[in-house]
């Protein structure tokens, strides 16, 4: 858990502490839960957008790939240096 500090007006902290005291909870407990709640609330009206669905569709291709004729390991053998691994051709940096 991490510490952070709010600023209250005093009518709500004592009705905060009220019910805190009604429930045999700590003060922190009943904010904790309330704030646990709100978020459950904000999520389940907008939804957080999930970032892997940006990846569908990625590495679609209009033309259908056969990828059983064996061109695919030429061009992963074309790409592969055999001492630093995966290269971009002609990378004169090296």
């Amino acid at each position: 858990m991490k510490r952070t500090t709010i600023m209250v007006e005093e009518d709500l902290l004592y009705e905060l502490k009220k019910i805190a005291q009604q429930q045999k909870k700590s003060t922190s407990s009943v904010i904790r839960e309330a704030l646990a709640e709100y978020v459950t609330e904000q999520h389940n009206a907008a939804p957080p957008e999930n970032p892997l669905l940006s990846i569908i569709g990625l590495g679609a291709s209009e033309e259908i790939m056969d990828l059983s004729d064996g061109k695919d390991e030429e061009l992963l053998r074309e790409g592969l240096h055999p001492i630093y691994g995966w290269s971009v051709k002609d990378d004169s940096d090296r």
